[in-house]
């Protein structure tokens, strides 16, 4: 039974949802508890029918929600009905103001506050107010409309059982209600934490995306430029590995050599791998000087023609490169440092594939 409850809670994917369904089970409980003492306590049938009413409500409320998915309208018709009519009903069977019914009336205009915002909200707590107001002033100038007058240990005892029942409706809706908002909060976290890294990372090889590299170049390395080389490195004859073995093959291509580049990167010393389009990835490298630099990324080229993936033996990946240093006098921005990397890229590609080029070699 527990493990159900915990189920459905967790279904209910909207803070919406929570709150509506946390309050409709504690009214429901709370009507068919406040119908018992009715009887406990020698009220007329009346009073009884009037109660069970409330719960009946909650049921048929609580069907419609799940046939047509308006929980928020739903609510707020409960809390109007609620206020409006079955309550106003009981208070006058159940002994009028000598009864403990204004903490009923009371406690059914706090949960019209829960409802979603709206003029509809408004609008149904001061129907509510009004409709409740008329009906002690009614009774205040017409005494013989309540139907049961409590004497004082009736009286004392009704207070007793409403306190009760209304302290652990409020208590029960307060608790649930901060509990789905906690919920909601954290599902919001978490969502905020997955678009953040989304921003600045490749969903498929969970390297930086090409945003991220473009805002690292312009804002830490063009600073420091002395210090560091840019390499691009473009898979050979891609595209057709990717048409002859398929997406899928493709992908784990792409994610395979993503993972062996990470691994030359040293975020230490400012290094940063990012994915820059389709088979295109960028290294960042921090070196004393450009043959260290060159040495990495001609490292990793001969690593890439040793892989071998099990689907197709006959694929050989190899990568063809461009090694630029970010302080060459030629190059005054980092848009046109991009631009000469991307051209040593298509000097290799030209000159026979899976190599390096650098501005000395070109």
């Amino acid at each position: 039974m527990v493990k159900a409850i915990k189920k459905f809670w967790k279904a209910q994917d909207t803070l919406e949802r929570k709150m509506f369904w946390s309050i409709l089970v504690v009214v429901t409980i709370v009507a068919t508890f406040s119908a018992i003492f009715t009887v406990f306590e020698g009220f007329n049938i009346a009073a009884s029918l009037a109660s069970l009413g409330c719960a009946a409500l909650c049921f048929v409320i609580a069907f419609i929600a799940v046939k047509s998915a308006l929980y928020n309208q739903c609510y707020l018709v409960m809390c109007c009905m609620l206020s409006c009519f079955l309550l106003p009903l009981l208070f006058l069977f159940c002994g009028g103001i000598t009864s403990g019914m204004p903490l009923y009336c009371i406690t059914s205009m706090a949960l019209i506050a829960l409802a979603a915002r709206g003029k509809a909200k408004i609008a149904a707590f001061i129907i509510s107010m009004v409709i409740q107001m008329v009906v002690v002033y009614l009774s205040w100038v017409n005494p013989d409309m309540v139907f049961t007058t409590l004497d004082r240990d009736a009286s004392y005892l009704d207070f007793i059982v409403t306190i009760f029942l209304t302290g652990i409706t409020l208590f029960a809706v307060g608790s649930l209600s901060l509990m789905a908002y906690a919920d909601e909060r954290e599902k919001n976290a978490r969502l905020i934490a997955k678009l953040d890294y989304l921003s600045t990372h490749d969903p498929l090889t969970g390297l930086y995306n090409r945003r991220y590299l473009l805002q690292y170049l312009e804002n830490f390395v063009w600073k420091r430029r002395n210090d560091y080389y840019l390499a691009m490195l473009d898979l050979d004859n891609f595209k057709q590995v990717n048409c002859s073995c398929g997406n899928d093959f493709g992908d784990h291509i792409i994610c395979t050599v993503g993972k062996a580049l990470q691994r030359y990167e040293d975020q230490a010393t400012g290094e940063c791998v990012a994915r820059f389009g389709c088979e295109k990835y960028m290294y960042v490298i921090n070196a004393g000087s450009e043959v260290e630099a060159y040495a990495k990324v001609e490292s990793f080229r001969k690593a890439v023609r040793q892989m071998h993936f099990e689907k197709s033996v006959a694929v050989n990946v190899t990568v063809s490169g461009g090694l630029i240093p970010c302080n060459s006098k030629a190059i005054t921005d980092v848009k046109q440092l991009l631009f000469k990397v991307d051209e040593l890229v298509a000097s290799a590609k030209k000159q026979g594939k899976n190599q390096i080029r650098n501005m000395v070699e070109n």
